[in-house]
This record gives structure tokens, sequence and C-alpha cells, in this order.
């Protein structure tokens, strides 16, 4: 299953918000991803202000921060063991299935159901 809800919430932390959270991340010496140049994935996501309205709203308590500074490969076609929510933040992303694909914008929310193959393609610079 797969559910798109566009202009979810347009509430989104700016750039500083992001890189600040990201900052935050490496100084504490938590952990970091990176797959691919100027992709990042970090995992205190949820202590953005604008993050845990959303984790709340969507009664969730995890949340973690891909981001890319420039158009670059992210993890490719894959599966996750867990339900996906994805909340475009900044910027835009293209999220291909088997059979469809969206692009979503700022404020946008996606929602992924376990074992759904997809690929995630950012636009330009996003998170």
């Amino acid at each position: 299953m797969i559910k798109l809800t566009k202009n979810f919430n347009k509430k989104t932390p700016s750039w500083e918000v992001i890189l600040n959270n990201f900052n935050d991340s490496h100084v504490n010496n938590e952990l970091i991803k990176h797959s691919n140049f100027g992709f990042f994935v970090s995992h205190n996501a949820k202590n953005i202000p604008e993050v845990k309205k959303v984790l709340k709203i969507l009664k969730l308590k995890e949340a973690h921060l891909y981001f890319n500074i420039c158009i670059s490969n992210t993890f490719g076609r894959h599966k996750d063991s867990m339900d996906v929510y994805f909340w475009q933040i900044q910027g835009s992303t293209k999220w291909e299935f088997d059979s469809l694909s969206y692009i979503l914008n700022p404020g946008d929310l996606i929602y992924v159901k376990k074992e759904i193959y997809h690929n995630v393609i950012p636009l330009g610079p996003r998170a």
C-alpha cells in the first residue's frame, strides 16, 4: 500500500534548522550515514520542533533526517523492513515504484508499507 498526501503540513523546517540538527548529530557523535557524495542520513530529526509536531500527529516516536546537498544517488531500489512515512520538508524528490511514480514537494507526505520496493531520486538539494 502506498498513500500520498499532498500538502500534509507546509510548516516545514528551514535549511538552517536542518543543517543545525545535522551538526548536532556530528558534535554528539551520533550515527550519520552517507553512501554517496552529498547524501546524508542522521537519526535525531525527532529533536526538530516541526518534526515533533508531525510525529505526534502520526503517533510515531522516531524520525531520521535524509538530505542531499546536490543531486546524487540515494539507496537505489530497495524495500524497507518497516512501514515508512516520508515528509518532504525542502526541495523535491521523485518516488518510483514498479508501476507508478510520484513527485513530492515541501509539505507532502508519502506512506509506504514495508516490503514494497521503491527508489527515491532527489531532483536537487532536498530534505
